[in-house]
């Protein structure tokens, strides 16, 4: 029967509001969290029959919920499902490292999450004839596996105990003998492993089919790495440098990082080729590096520098989350010197792109390629103030002129692909421009 508290741990107001909804219909009390730190506490406070755990979420991920719950007593048995958008690789992982109950991907049926509540609560509990069972059938394994240890004088079965005295024993040699495998040698097994690989295996490498780009960049934000990590697919590349488990710099074709920084300042802070070719000379004649020249020439302040930077790094860590196939490797390597003005949280980086993943769907319904010329359907810009459009609307309509392609037009204003792209589909739903025919 229907009633029970369900607690949803998730920063997705829309997720949220559905998966409320959906229950609510069915007479469950919803209990609602947009971050693991309140969806800890309220855990804790309400002590739902089930909790449901998003993935990517700010302070912490679904990672660090599950085990913090699992760790915590209270929560031994009660069910937790991971909801993911990630697949079948991660709900499994978790499976296997956490013990969570089950795990579903979004998008989801209103049925499907139904059933799989109901499966949880409904899951017989483990009765003591069963644990009897299990612990009858654990018996010869250990005898296997190791020397009888001789029982201590409170061990022993006295004439008190009966038969019912030898389960009670064989029950806590059992949880005893876990008990330290699991807290004592099992920890350090793992820590000599890896270890072992990490000296061994200097790189990791791997293919985008196995492993999304999402699930390397938490890894090697929780590990605080600090290298370079290349994400190759069909000719296009993106290399993503981290210092102390920050994102500092990411861009095509960092390897000569010279040639980089050249590129950024020409197109993504809209540099003339005189300047740069300036610059670049005094920094060949002084040895200087070429970002402080540019900020002694006063080419570009040390603010817009890292805006530009900024904005140049997000838009090639968003172009790259959406990759589903290629290849990735990390190395350890040291960022280049003008990436040290920027430090950005990989959560961050990764919430703001699955927000973006879901509007580029919608954008590239009316805008599937950036060769597309539009041209507009009035003459006057001035007319935009009155329909309620922003600045950056007005900027990008001023640049429609029925000539010039997407790309043309990113080029030209020095503004994020996004940013750009989202501002024309804005300008077409509202019918201020078409596509040329």
């Amino acid at each position: 029967m229907a009633g029970e508290k369900i607690l949803d741990i998730d920063d997705s107001p829309t997720v949220q509001r559905l998966i409320e909804m959906i229950l609510s219909s069915q007479g469950y009390q919803v209990i609602l969290a947009s971050d693991g730190e309140e969806g800890i506490a309220k855990a804790r406070s309400e002590r739902p029959a089930v909790i449901l755990v998003d993935f990517v979420m700010p302070k912490m991920n679904g990672f660090q919920v599950c085990k913090t719950l699992k760790d915590d007593p209270n929560f031994k048995d009660t069910p937790i499902i991971l909801v993911t958008s990630k697949g079948d690789k991660v709900g499994s992982k978790f499976v296997d490292v956490l013990g969570i109950t089950e795990y579903f991907t979004k998008p989801f049926q209103p049925e499907e999450l139904l059933a799989k509540i109901r499966e949880v609560i409904d899951k017989p509990k483990m009765t003591p004839l069963d644990m009897q069972v299990q612990e009858v059938v654990c018996e010869p394994l250990l005898e296997t596996q190791q020397e009888p240890r001789q029982l201590a004088p409170e061990e022993r079965p006295t004439p008190a105990t009966g038969p019912g005295g030898i389960e009670v024993i064989v029950r806590s040699t059992v949880e005893r003998i876990l008990d330290e495998f699991i807290s004592i040698r099992l920890p350090e097994l793992i820590r000599k492993e890896l270890a072992r690989q990490q000296h061994e295996h200097a790189d990791i490498r791997g293919s985008l089919a196995s492993v999304r780009i999402v699930e390397v960049l938490q890894m090697l934000g929780l590990q605080r790495q600090t290298g370079r990590l290349a994400v190759i697919r069909s000719g296009e590349a993106v290399e993503i440098y981290l210092k102390d488990g920050l994102v500092v710099l990411a861009s095509s074709n960092c390897n000569n990082t010279r040639d980089a920084l050249k590129a950024l300042l020409k197109r993504s802070c809209g540099l003339e080729e005189d300047s740069i070719a300036r610059v670049m000379n005094t920094a060949d004649v002084t040895a200087q590096p070429l970002d402080r020249v540019l900020v002694r020439e006063k080419i570009i302040d040390p603010k817009a520098f890292v805006e530009c930077l900024k904005r140049h790094t997000e838009s090639a860590i968003f172009k790259v989350m959406a990759w589903e196939d290629g290849e990735f490797l990390f190395k350890k390597a040291t960022p280049p010197m003008f990436a040290d003005g920027i430090q950005m949280r990989v959560e961050d980086l990764l919430l703001e792109g699955a927000r973006r993943a879901d509007e580029w769907s919608l954008i590239r319904q009316k805008i599937p390629h950036f060769e597309i010329v539009f041209e507009p359907m009035i003459g006057n810009a001035d007319e935009l103030t009155t329909r309620g459009l922003s600045d950056v609307d007005i900027r990008v309509f001023s640049c429609i002129d029925g000539q010039h392609s997407i790309q043309e037009i990113i080029n030209t204003l020095c503004m994020s692909e996004f940013d750009v792209v989202k501002s024309m589909f804005i300008l077409l739903s509202v019918n201020l421009i078409r596509r040329r025919r």
